[in-house]
């Protein structure tokens, strides 16, 4: 009979995803969440090998997404031989460590590497150097010189290798649109010279109406070059634990693989969710 897929019911998929994949990427710490996450499309399928479940994938018009095998079987190169002969793509999303080196050899490269990190809320005890101050912030009236801070703290890094500069409008647009998910609780600062008021970091952060365990989610911290390396960003995510404690059980980041704060966060008692790639076809499909 050899290879097959078969159309699965999600809600059976879900199940056999969330726990063949053994990845709880996005760190939820919750099953009906992780469930819920496969859920976004009925274009589910098992891989069929002589009529039995060998594993699984979405295939959508534009993308192969979150593929895993079901044990015993483990032949990866015969599962993606199967797909890629059968269902190609140019771009293949959510792909855990063990199956990178295998699509390398199918002519897909890797995009991004990302993962999620996350640490329990705490009091915890940091000092701000004396000339500077911590601050909540007014976007009707600091809108510029927060755009400013994020487009220079940003400047050269991966993020923006990735998803390329930002302009000061589209900077101060994506602050403003997290400030609106964060209206629900808002632990954003901005640290600034006290002898001249110039904002030199600022932390977005704060805890969306539906987030799963009312979890705090860091979405931003940038710091001016000119004002690293003096601990203003360490305060800053010091603060975010600290203000969340009794509030929130724990505090949550997204990050490409790469970036130099992994360090920092690490050393703040972040730990690494399990990493997943976004891989693309070197030569395009036809």
């Amino acid at each position: 009979m050899g290879f097959s897929l078969v159309q699965a019911d999600k809600d059976l998929f879900a199940i056999y995803q969330t726990m063949y994949s053994k990845a709880d990427i996005e760190m939820w710490y919750d099953w009906n969440r992780q469930l819920d996450d496969t859920k976004w499309t009925d274009q589910c399928f098992f891989v069929m090998l002589d009529g039995k479940k060998v594993g699984g994938v979405i295939i959508t018009d534009h993308a192969i997404s979150y593929p895993f095998l079901i044990s015993p079987f483990c032949e990866r190169v015969k599962f993606w031989s199967f797909i890629l002969n059968h269902y190609q793509r140019d771009n293949i999303k959510g792909v855990l460590a063990e199956d990178v080196r295998t699509l390398l050899m199918f002519d897909y490269k890797i995009e991004t590497v990302n993962q999620v990190m996350c640490r329990p809320t705490d009091v915890l005890k940091f000092d701000l150097p004396d000339n500077f101050i911590c601050r909540s912030f007014d976007m009707n009236k600091e809108s510029d010189e927060i755009g400013n801070v994020i487009i220079n703290g940003y400047k050269g890094s991966i993020c923006d290798e990735i998803n390329g500069a930002a302009t000061l409008k589209s900077a101060i647009d994506d602050v403003k649109n997290v400030l609106s998910i964060y209206s629900h609780k808002n632990f954003s600062q901005i640290i600034a010279e006290k002898a001249t008021n110039k904002i030199v970091a600022v932390c977005l952060a704060g805890i969306g109406e539906n987030y799963t365990h009312n979890y705090v989610e860091i979405a931003d911290i940038c710091v001016l070059p000119e004002f690293r390396g003096i601990g203003l960003a360490r305060y800053l995510i010091g603060r975010v634990i600290t203000d969340s404690y009794g509030i929130s059980p724990f505090v949550k980041l997204f990050l490409y693989v790469g970036n130099n704060a992994e360090y920092l966060y690490h050393k703040m008692g972040f730990i690494s969710g399990p990493q997943f790639t976004n891989m693309t076809k070197r030569r395009k499909c036809i």
